[in-house]
């Protein structure tokens, strides 16, 4: 084998490897590419975590303000449960003290 052969020889085999790395820097470029639309999908992820957290904290704050309206409710139900009690005692109370004056009236005028 003659030099010129051995340098086409070379020259063919530098020629295939340049073929091969722009193969690969085609294939680079696209895993790039690929690795830039994964990026971009991770941050659409990342913001709608955001926005599930700051969902999440917005009901627990609508929860505990219920639970604090809930006790005002209970405490305004037993406050209303005392004064219908309290009526109701001071109803039967009168209702008594009625009877009563009645039965002494009548017990009054019978005796005159």
């Amino acid at each position: 084998m003659t030099e010129n052969e051995k340098l086409d020889l070379i020259l063919a085999g530098m020629q295939d490897m340049k073929a091969g790395m722009q193969d690969m820097k085609a294939g680079m470029q696209d895993m790039k590419a690929g690795m830039q639309d994964m990026k971009a999908e991770m941050q659409d992820m990342k913001a709608e975590m955001q926005d599930m957290k700051n969902d999440v904290r917005e009901i627990r704050q609508k929860v505990n303000r219920l639970e604090v309206a809930q006790a005002d409710i209970k405490r305004e139900l037993f406050r209303i449960d005392r004064k219908i009690s309290d009526t109701y005692n001071l109803a039967l109370d009168a209702w008594g003290q009625g009877v009563e004056n009645k039965e002494w009236l009548e017990g009054a005028t019978l005796k005159m």
